[in-house]
């Protein structure tokens, strides 16, 4: 019987992490963000570049949450699909939310090229592939809408599917063209001195305490701003804001053994892609270099509060499912790590002014990085140039299926698990 060694519980990106300083003094600003996740990097960069003086102020180190944790899947679609846009906002409205999602894609190309990113950029389309005949039933309706958007099919039939994965267990796909995949931790750091060097002031393990009325209050100082983005995803309730709106779904990531070219063949049989199925707990994998980075949760372990560390259930579970799907490989994962991810009780952004302090506004759970760069640019646009095509779809404030009186008798955990079911079916 073979034995089963468990990965190193450690993130991968971090392995190597240069050193950084906090906020020591009281500071002046135009715009103050909290947050140095895609969004608040994204915002940062954007109000620089309307001639404002930004300070950041990340509590941790930029990227150190949901953002460097991910599988840098740079793709419109995430948790929320394309048909489901339109289904929720109407044709005009999914159509200008998914434009502004790819113009986050875009966003983050550029900056790469632009500025010579060192952060395993790849181009590489995305497959979204049907674990069931009910999984092709809605690739179709997804198909559907963006050949109405854009004027093309991607749908992939189950026969010709094998000629872009080296499995014979799923039954079809959808394609999209024009994406890529980064390292999102490392994209964040080189970021941070991108913004540097422009004029931002960013401060890391720098946790902010409270923010009312212009002012931010940190542990050793304060910044008084005429505005405040919050960009702090699943701690926002830690603020003391939001606190019924906001909570987190945990996901894992791991990442595997270097691969040959042979075992890469017996995944990928002509080129590479960054690959999620549809089932209800979502999987998706991609290759990092000749390494396979493979992740997913369990539904025990979705709405957990904490992070879940060393769990060989999990563990077992995402390595038992590629075996089953790719059955001529015998792969050993060598780092496994868990992931909390903000979620809203419909699994679409929270982005907005607080209705309290007008000086206040959020971009958070926003699950994604192409949608948190897109609202991160989007904050800029709404308050210096009073742009508001979105200003109706994510309101920090709209109704939720399971409201605020039955979340305090269920419970968080019981009260966001019921009403991301009913808002997307469960899919995480």
């Amino acid at each position: 019987m073979k034995k089963t060694v468990m990965p190193q519980d450690q993130v991968f990106w971090y392995l190597n992490r240069p050193e950084s300083g906090c906020l020591r003094t009281s500071l002046q600003a135009d715009v103050v963000i909290i947050g140095g996740g895609m969004a608040g990097l994204t915002a940062a960069q954007a109000f620089a570049e309307k001639n404002k003086r930004v300070i950041l102020l990340e509590a941790f180190y930029c990227g150190s949450g949901a953002t460097g944790k991910s599988s840098g899947f740079i793709t419109p679609n995430s948790e929320i699909s394309f048909a489901e846009f339109v289904r929720r906002y109407g044709s005009v409205g999914g159509t200008a939310i998914w434009q502004a999602i790819e113009g986050g894609v875009e966003y983050i190309r550029a900056n790469i090229k632009r500025y010579g990113i060192d952060c395993d950029y790849a181009p590489e389309d995305t497959l979204i592939v049907a674990s069931s005949p009910q999984g092709v039933k809605e690739l179709h309706k997804e198909d559907d809408q963006l050949k109405k958007l854009v004027g093309k099919s991607g749908f992939i039939e189950k026969d010709q599917l094998q000629s872009y994965l080296h499995s014979s267990a799923f039954f079809g796909g959808v394609i999209y063209e024009n994406t890529f995949s980064i390292t999102a931790y490392k994209y964040c750091q080189a970021m941070k001195e991108i913004l540097i060097k422009k004029g931002v002031t960013i401060f890391e393990e720098t946790p902010v305490l409270d923010f009312k009325n212009h002012v931010v209050r940190t542990l050793h100082g304060t910044v008084k701003a005429q505005h405040i983005i919050v960009c702090t995803d699943r701690f926002t309730p830690n603020l003391g804001v939001l606190r019924e709106s906001v909570y987190q779904v945990q996901t894992f990531l791991m990442m595997s053994q270097p691969l040959v070219e042979n075992e890469i063949k017996k995944i990928f049989p002509d080129r590479r892609y960054m690959v999620w199925d549809t089932e209800m707990i979502y999987n998706y994998f991609r290759l990092v270099g000749n390494r396979l980075a493979l992740g997913g949760g369990s539904l025990l372990h979705v709405y957990d509060g904490k992070e879940k560390h060393c769990s060989s259930r999990v563990y077992g579970k995402l390595s038992g499912y590629f075996k089953k799907k790719f059955p001529l490989l015998d792969l050993q994962f060598e780092q496994f790590w868990p992931g909390l991810i903000g979620v809203s009780k419909d699994v679409a952004p929270i982005t907005g002014f607080d209705k309290d302090d007008p000086s206040v506004y959020y971009v958070i759970t926003a699950t994604g990085l192409p949608i948190s760069a897109a609202l991160g640019m989007y904050a800029a646009d709404r308050l210096i140039d009073k742009r508001d095509d979105l200003k109706d779809y994510f309101s920090p404030y709209r109704k939720w299926a399971v409201p605020g009186w039955a979340t305090r008798i269920l419970g968080k955990k019981v009260a966001f698990a019921l009403s991301n079911f009913l808002s997307v079916g469960g899919h995480f």
